[in-house]
């Protein structure tokens, strides 16, 4: 959404938030269901969002920054403006 202002253009981003299920997340952060469950229980990885009596999902973007915090944490990482331009990018 592009929002004109006098003579200045500003743009306006919508943030929505995206829930994704655990075969997205088991395939974006590489680990397997146990050691997410794990993680989780140790306060290592984001909470599950309850969408349901039997179904629950993870935000995106928690499990973004879970990646990005990792990241970030090892020798000589990208900062996370780097990645940010390249996720934008893509």
């Amino acid at each position: 959404m592009n929002k004109v202002t006098s003579s200045t253009q500003h743009t306006s981003t919508t943030i929505r938030p995206t829930i994704i299920r655990l075969p997205e997340v088991l395939q974006t952060v590489g680990l397997s269901r146990a050691s997410i469950y794990r993680l989780m229980k140790l306060g290592q990885f984001p909470q599950q969002v309850r969408l349901g009596m039997k179904a629950v999902g993870w935000l995106r973007a928690e499990v973004e920054h879970w990646i990005i915090s990792l990241s970030q944490a090892r020798p000589g990482s990208m900062p996370e403006q780097v990645l940010t331009l390249q996720r934008t990018a893509a």
